[in-house]
């Protein structure tokens, strides 16, 4: 009887120290990112300096995070996010400036790939795992906007909470502030002609100091 129960007991304990003990997890994610803007100086009939914004969508990625102690994990990230310029200033040639086909909306496309290491911290543990998260790393900007692409330096922070759904499974939900350090001399001017304009008609796209965005992200934990 007594040697039963040692023997439950031990495989109790066994299982408690298991599941506390830190894995190696992949969290395939899905999200949504907000944020962000580009300058157009606009050179062919308002004059003005405009700020345009990219507009918010979806987002998904990849997050591998390695235990390096009991609260404290390395992490790699991946994010990408496929969205488009708002267009409604008439700044992009449909009208008036004539280099798109009207309604042609491809030329508004954005691109934005980050890839970052990092650190996770787990503030509190249990069946509810709150942590905090950041990360250094780049960002591949690619418009088909006449301005240069580009790959700059970015960094990530923010926190989280995770529910342990088994052993091996958590659904993650997470939010992360996002700031890539983009270059405003990087600048490219399109020219082109039209009876209305007091002067060579033109567009330079520019880049601003910082492209910052807001991220927020659910995924599936696999624990290994």
């Amino acid at each position: 009887m007594h040697f039963r129960m040692l023997w439950v007991g031990s495989l109790t304990m066994g299982s408690v120290l298991s599941a506390q003990t830190p894995r190696v997890e992949l969290v395939p994610n899905i999200g949504y990112a907000w944020g962000g803007q580009i300058r157009v100086e606009e050179r062919a009939f308002q004059f003005k300096d405009l700020n345009v914004d990219i507009s918010s969508g979806g987002s998904y990625g990849l997050t591998l995070d390695v235990p390096l102690g009991s609260s404290l994990a390395g992490e790699l990230l991946v994010v990408r996010q496929e969205t488009q310029l708002k267009d409604n200033q008439g700044l992009f040639g449909e009208v008036p400036g004539g280099f798109v086909e009207p309604g042609d909306k491809r030329i508004l496309d954005v691109e934005l790939t980050t890839a970052q290491a990092g650190l996770v911290w787990v503030v509190k543990h249990g069946p509810t795992r709150w942590h905090l998260a950041g990360g250094l790393g780049i960002t591949h900007v690619n418009f088909l906007l006449p301005i240069p692409s580009d790959t700059v330096m970015s960094y990530s922070f923010g926190g989280g909470v995770q529910w342990e759904l088994s052993e091996h499974l958590g659904f993650r939900l997470e939010g992360r502030y996002f700031a890539a350090n983009t270059d405003e001399a990087l600048r490219s001017t399109y020219t082109f002609a039209n009876p209305d304009c007091r002067a060579p008609c033109s567009y330079t796209f520019s880049y601003k100091d910082w492209l910052t965005q807001t991220w927020f992200a659910a995924g599936v934990a696999i624990r290994f």
